[in-house]
């Protein structure tokens, strides 16, 4: 199985930074690769920016980083800046099992102690001033593995066999994919990839591949699709084509409507009675059927009639259902 480049080199960062005396040669047994496979990731790593050198120590060839570096970093960000970013790490929390969880704790804890001491008690009063509720979120502790690999396999565009368990079939199937991008929505991790199986591409719930292997073949994007453009057809996570839909709610939830946006593509239009019609371009998938559901019995789809009899479908079958 492949490693995972961006994690190795990440590590390999990390090891050099400790400060620790470490050749080409400590890291390539370290991670189970050649001291020339070593050489391109410290390569990558200087192109990516970080200061790193070489020297002679004892007569062998260490890595270090540039001197001072910590410093100039940190006297790059206002007092303000770093306040700021202390608040951000509740928005963090999702990353609670990725690869890169250690350092974003050990980052924060950084922040923390740049900032005065001082002015900790008021930025904490400032702090309770606010209060989210999380979604609930997923844990990753036991795919740390799993997402090291999709994000190379990502980064590089390489193929990947994914071992992935079904909902709809409850059993485990095997898929072979063009992992395109990691989508983080609703405390979980999702991947957008094209699976050979179907000739399309699908969303796939982190949590539920079981095993990766990414290979050595590389994939392109097709030229006629747009990532970003597939995203934005979800009304949730699943992409796809988006289709016109339109919705009629009446005024006992027609507030509730109008003071959000709900999607990018939404367009509101007043209608009788203290009414709102809600026009959107999504895929009409079980996301958008869930949401419509919830305004029942103060809704009613006009546009697509696919949608609606999906919906109304759904309905009678909860209908017998509860009069069991």
């Amino acid at each position: 199985m492949r490693n995972a480049e961006v994690i190795r080199q990440w590590r390999i960062l990390k090891r050099i930074e400790a400060g620790r005396y470490t050749t080409a040669q400590d890291l390539a047994d370290e991670h189970g690769v050649t001291e020339r496979t070593i050489r391109r990731d410290i390569e990558a790593l200087q192109e990516a920016g970080f200061p790193l050198f070489d020297e002679r120590t004892d007569g062998r060839k260490v890595w270090r980083l540039v001197e001072g570096y910590k410093q100039r970093l940190t006297q790059t960000f206002t007092l303000a800046e770093l306040s700021a970013l202390y608040f951000s790490k509740n928005l963090m929390s999702f990353l609670g099992g990725a690869p890169f969880a250690q350092d974003l704790d050990a980052a924060f804890a950084k922040i923390r102690e740049a900032l005065p001491a001082r002015s900790l008690p008021y930025l904490a009063r400032i702090q309770d001033l606010f209060s989210a509720r999380p979604d609930p979120w997923k844990d990753y502790s036991n795919k740390q593995d799993v997402i090291a690999q999709l994000i190379d396999a990502v980064l590089h565009q390489r193929r990947a066999t994914i071992a992935y368990y079904s909902f709809n079939s409850k059993r485990t199937k095997t898929y072979t994919v063009d992992p395109y991008r990691l989508v983080y929505w609703h405390g979980g991790l999702y991947l957008y990839a094209r699976a050979e199986e179907y000739g399309e591409v699908r969303t796939f719930a982190v949590e539920r591949i079981e095993k990766i292997e990414v290979r050595d073949d590389s994939f392109e994007v097709p030229a006629d699709f747009n990532v970003s453009e597939y995203a934005r057809g979800a009304f949730g996570i699943a992409g796809g084509k988006p289709e016109p839909v339109e919705i009629a709610f009446e005024a006992a939830v027609a507030g509730y409507i109008r003071e959000r946006v709900w999607h990018e593509s939404q367009s509101l239009e007043e209608g009788p009675g203290g009414g709102v019609t809600l026009r959107l371009s999504v895929a009409p998938g079980f996301e958008l059927k869930s949401w419509i559901k919830g305004f029942l019995p103060h809704v009613r789809v006009i546009k697509t009639a696919s949608l609606r009899a999906d919906i109304a479908r759904e309905l009678e079958q909860a209908r017998k259902s509860f009069k069991r």
